[in-house]
């Protein structure tokens, strides 16, 4: 009689030990799905890949997503547009105005200033590329790619580790922590996504380039020359906060060159003529509808 019931004892318990492997498998499934994303992420850009076209994608939704911010009331009048061009010059640098964006759109048509900001953000990304060359803006696209995700994806393992650690408690609820962790896990996602798209597109519109090209030793370009600065808070944390700004550094690595060694620093700054100031062929139109279009 002993023994039978020493038998049934190890029986629950092996049942109870199965039970919560199971659950431990189902648990890490949910986290496998997003790590292939995030892996398949970053192997694209340890691979080279151009990204550019991606990265012109981020930027179209990180302006859709401002715009969304300051007109989501359903009354145009109540709109904030001072917030919005505020919002707009803290992410690409635009100089337009309210005034100016008055007289050249319709502001009560929030598609028309999607469109405009959306041509202005554009517009700079491009500006900024040809200011750096092309193999060069690649470059640094992916190293800030890279680094923004590296860094978000540890503060998402953590979040979701905590999650992990209460969801058991749902149960009380009568809900099935298993269903609420992959309902909240998918949310936690998704803002991650959201995160990491907005601070490359944001550290993108302010970084800083310098070139030092030494004519004593010829050297390849590395990976292990970049240097990286960047305060992950001034990323997605300043865009939702109009007007902010950002300190972000990054030192390219050395060029074969047989000149003596000069020191180039490439920096994105405006043009003396705006494209919303006055022409200067005197035409009385903008820059960028007559000379700058």
């Amino acid at each position: 009689i002993l023994s039978k019931q020493i038998e049934n004892a190890q029986k629950k318990v092996e049942e109870q030990n199965f039970v919560a492997r199971k659950n431990v498998l189902k648990y890490d499934d949910v986290m496998n799905t997003q790590r292939l994303v995030i892996y398949d992420q970053r192997r694209r850009v340890l691979e080279g890949e151009d990204l550019s076209d991606e990265v012109r994608g981020w930027i179209t939704e990180t302006v859709e997503t401002g715009v969304a911010q300051f007109t989501d009331s359903e009354f145009a009048e109540d709109w904030d547009l001072e917030g919005l061009v505020t919002h707009m010059q803290s992410l690409s640098g635009t100089d337009i105005t309210v005034e100016e964006l008055r007289e050249e759109v319709d502001v009560t048509e929030r598609e028309a200033l999607t469109e405009e900001f959306v041509e202005d953000a554009l517009e700079t990304y491009a500006e900024r590329e040809q200011a750096l060359g092309t193999e060069l803006a690649r470059e640094v696209e992916r190293y800030i790619i890279l680094q923004v995700v590296d860094q978000r994806w540890r503060e998402h393992l953590e979040s979701m580790d905590y999650l992990r650690e209460g969801v058991h408690l749902r149960a009380f609820a009568q809900k099935d922590p298993l269903v609420e962790y992959r309902g909240e896990g998918h949310i936690l996602f998704e803002e991650l996504t959201g995160t990491i798209r907005q601070e490359v597109v944001f550290t993108l519109f302010h970084v800083s380039v310098q070139v030092e090209e030494p004519a004593l030793e010829p050297m390849h370009a590395r990976d292990g020359d970049l240097h990286y600065e960047h305060d992950t808070s001034a990323g997605a944390d300043a865009i939702a906060a109009a007007g902010a700004g950002a300190a972000t550094a990054l030192a390219a690595p050395p060029a074969r060159s047989s000149a003596l060694p000069v020191q180039q620093q490439v920096v994105n700054d405006h043009k003396d003529v705006g494209r919303n100031d006055p022409c200067w062929c005197g035409s009385g139109k903008k820059f960028k509808k007559c000379h700058g279009a």
